[in-house]
């Protein structure tokens, strides 16, 4: 078996310390560009809550560091980036070209990647490596143009894929809420956790784990009022918890899109708690969550009150 690291720290893609380039890593002519040299960021340090350990060279793989020709790895095909690109890629194929890609990449095969998902067998083209970890690496790598770049591979982590996605968004909160929630919707069908557990690998609540994924039953009319910041992502999340008819009939009210009673009666889908006092309800709401989630509780509701008086108002 091979050396066993924290998949957290593996997941900290893309950031680099002063050091000379290594000697594997061989550079064409210099990338010109007009940006200044970036600056090295501090050291990230790492999530509170750090996921188990895997092994970066499970049996079965060749494992260990290794120098290939960039030309013989792939961006993943599934990674999941903004639409548009990346405004900060040609700082970071500056800062590689000074200091070299200090952090190897990680990788795996191209007969493992495609045994998990066969159907991006054309995206991936005749690359013998997957990018698993350092996709953006590879492509800043690319620009200067590197040569060579090195690499560890790791069949194995083919199947916590998203999850390392999803790490590595929460040291860079780089994804846009929507593709966040789709890489939790395929890390659970992928691994086949529960939402509980995944958030505990991941280092998030399950209430913002199960909050994330309201956001995709949205219908198409409200996640594109989303996507374009008309709604907010608490206003978005509420709405995507109601069911679909109701969110239907909420749209067709039109701005500020607000819940309103149904006559006759509740809302579709509204659950009704009776208490016997505010006392016992806020000792039940006590009971069932736990600090993090009622300050977050507590934040909905005071959100929820405003809309409400802005309505009136």
């Amino acid at each position: 078996m091979g050396k066993r690291v924290s998949l957290a720290a593996l997941a900290q893609d893309d950031f680099y310390e002063p050091a000379q380039p290594a000697p594997t890593l061989r550079a064409a002519e210099p990338l010109s560009v007009d940006t200044p040299s970036a600056a090295v960021p501090p050291p990230v340090v790492e999530a509170a809550a750090v996921p188990e350990e895997v092994s970066t060279a499970p049996e079965g793989d060749l494992g260990g560091t290794r120098t290939v020709p960039i030309g013989d790895l792939a961006n993943n095909p599934l990674n999941k980036r903004h639409v548009g690109g990346d405004d900060e890629l040609l700082e970071m194929a500056e800062t590689i070209r000074q200091h070299g890609v200090i952090q190897p990449l990680v990788v795996c095969s191209a007969e493992a990647y495609l045994a998990a998902f066969p159907s991006q067998r054309m995206a991936i083209g005749d690359a013998r490596w997957i990018t698993l970890i350092g996709n953006r690496r590879l492509a800043a790598a690319r620009l200067v143009p590197l040569t060579e770049v090195s690499i560890v591979v790791n069949d194995g982590q083919v199947s916590s894929m998203y999850e390392v996605m999803l790490i590595e968004n929460g040291q860079r909160k780089d994804l846009p809420p929507v593709l966040e929630a789709e890489a939790i919707e395929e890390a659970i069908k992928a691994s086949g956790i529960s939402q509980r557990e995944l958030a505990r690998r991941i280092g998030k609540s399950h209430m913002y784990v199960s909050q994330r994924l309201s956001l995709l039953k949205l219908i198409p009319e409200f996640r594109e009022l989303f996507e374009r910041g008309v709604l907010k992502v608490e206003r978005a999340r509420q709405l995507g918890e109601l069911p679909q008819s109701e969110q239907r009939r909420i749209h067709a009210g039109g701005p500020p899109y607000l819940s309103r009673p149904v006559p006759g009666g509740s809302r579709p889908g509204t659950r009704v708690i009776r208490v016997s006092s505010p006392a016992v309800a806020a000792e039940s709401i006590r009971a069932k969550f736990n600090d993090d989630e009622l300050s977050l509780l507590v934040s909905l509701l005071s959100e929820q009150l405003k809309l409400a008086e802005s309505a009136v108002g």
